[in-house]
């Protein structure tokens, strides 16, 4: 399934307004384990393979 930019915003945004209602702690558990997931995948997307080493120089 594929979720736009806006969409990963709009999910992220509800998980938080529900975690931060919840009081069940295996609740909060899961829903900040998406939310990680969530992160990780568009750290992952914006990666393109490209590696800058700034260092070359010395």
């Amino acid at each position: 399934m594929n979720f736009s930019k806006e969409d990963i915003v709009i999910i992220e945004q509800a998980l938080k307004a529900v975690s931060n209602s919840s009081t069940d702690y295996q609740e909060l558990e899961q829903y900040q384990t998406v939310l990680q997931k969530l992160k990780n995948n568009g750290e992952t997307a914006q990666l393109d393979g490209f590696r800058y080493d700034y260092d070359d120089n010395m």
